[in-house]
């Protein structure tokens, strides 16, 4: 038992590259800042409004608050791993477009060390950059003269997390995030009535980063009359300098071919002019949280939680990027009509649903842009096991058609499956 456990551990950290290359947005938002913000949460956060703060569950992993660890079972193994999808309808004042895709979400683990110790292993995605805008404008004595912004990459990131309970009705945890990835971000100006002519410029920046962030939780769990309950959950993430790496490449792009002049000497269409190497970091801005959840043990809960973030103190690489301080309000709710219940499958259904509304970090010619959403799914669990099979759907919006910006409706699905196994436990056999 305890070597496919391990097994299962070395195939997590070995997945970390195919969550790297994956790529999860075509927002042309998630040009600025680090770019788009993954939504937060395994499959119970999200259909239930992407709410964790306050949230504690022995057969689910929720790394959004790492003291909720102390819920797991003294005996359990839980593996997690999900999918999600999306189609987003891109909307300006004039176009409209609409885009899909789907990507590996998360993969994670959480244990018992001790009776009051727990841990968590996870990969998830941070950060998420894939644009491709063209601004066509007119010079009078040029032409036209088409500006290309492209961009691609993202963050991941790879948690380890721990938490014990210090009272009977208090846990605090840790999450040490290791964040990873490679942002490429390229500038070209092209002059499509010139091409035979005029030279094309581009200028790229790439940026390599790879350091920690550490993420504190605590949570105060009772239960009254044995029936009901109430969880008041903080969470902290302290302001970071993140170690990156840029490299900035100029280059011309000549109309025609490689031409070769003689044995020796090619003219080549494409000519880098300069290439720069320098170190910096990205400033990761302090994070609070604060969550609450009651309701009635193992049937119904409602939670609710406000989270703030200073984003207007970020920099990258010593430079400032049109971004605020963000901030969210999140409610959710589960219910279950019966978990014990021998008849009637959908007694142990869990039914979820909830909502949010958020200020994005990114701030634009005055308009800081708003996201917001319902959500909803179930989780169904697996005749004979604690294997729970979660299903979450998302219906939002983001941005504004106001002062020429864009409007995203985006619609999400988010497939998952919570496993559950024994730990360190050994079969006997009569």
């Amino acid at each position: 038992m305890l070597k496919k456990q391990i097994n299962i551990i070395i195939v997590l950290i070995f997945l970390s590259p195919i969550l790297f290359a994956q790529t999860n947005t075509y927002s042309p938002y998630s040009r600025f800042g680090i770019g788009e913000l993954a939504l937060p949460g395994n499959g119970q956060n999200v259909a239930q409004g992407f709410t964790g703060i306050a949230l504690r569950s022995n057969t689910a992993i929720n790394y959004l608050n790492p003291a909720s660890y102390t819920s797991l079972d003294t005996m359990s193994f839980l593996f997690d791993f999900g999918f999600m999808g999306s189609k987003t309808q891109y909307t300006t004042n004039t176009l409209n477009s609409e885009l899909t895709n789907m990507n590996l979400h998360h993969i994670g683990i959480a244990f018992p060390i001790t009776k009051f110790w727990k841990a968590s292993v996870g990969i998830t995605p941070f950060s998420s950059v894939g644009y491709d805008i063209v601004d066509e404008q007119s010079d009078p004595n040029i032409g036209l003269i088409d500006y290309h912004f492209t961009g691609t990459g993202g963050l991941n990131r790879f948690y380890m997390g721990s938490s014990i309970m210090v009272y009977d009705k208090i846990s605090i945890g840790f999450n040490y995030s290791y964040l990873f990835g490679f942002i490429e971000n390229t500038q070209q100006v092209v002059f499509p009535a010139e091409s035979a002519t005029f030279a094309s410029t581009s200028v790229q920046n790439n940026l390599l980063t790879k350091d920690g962030i550490l993420n504190l939780g605590i949570q105060y769990h009772d239960v009254f009359k044995d029936k009901f309950f109430l969880t008041l959950g903080a969470i902290y993430d302290s302001k970071t300098s993140l170690s990156t790496e840029r490299t900035k490449i100029i280059q011309t792009f000549f109309p025609g071919n490689t031409v070769a002049i003689g044995d020796s000497v090619l003219l080549e269409p494409t000519v880098e002019i300069a290439k720069y190497d320098d170190t910096g970091s990205i400033i990761y801005p302090s994070r609070f949280g604060f969550g609450v959840a009651g309701g009635i043990k193992n049937k119904l809960s409602l939670s609710a939680e406000y989270e703030l973030q200073n984003w207007s103190e970020s920099l990258i690489m010593g430079e400032s990027d049109s971004l605020a301080n963000s901030s969210a309000y999140r409610f959710g709710l589960e219910y279950t009509p019966d978990y014990k219940a021998l008849r009637g499958y959908f007694k142990r259904v869990h039914y979820r649903l909830g909502g949010y509304t958020a200020n994005s970090y990114i701030d634009l010619q005055g308009e800081q842009l708003k996201d917001y959403g319902i959500t909803f799914g179930v989780g169904l669990p697996l005749r004979g096991t604690k294997t729970t099979f979660n299903l979450g759907m998302v219906l939002g919006q983001r941005g504004t058609l106001t002062n020429n910006l864009i409007k995203e409706n985006y619609g999400m699905i988010h497939v998952s499956f919570t496993m559950h196994d024994f730990w360190f436990f050994k079969r006997k056999f009569d």
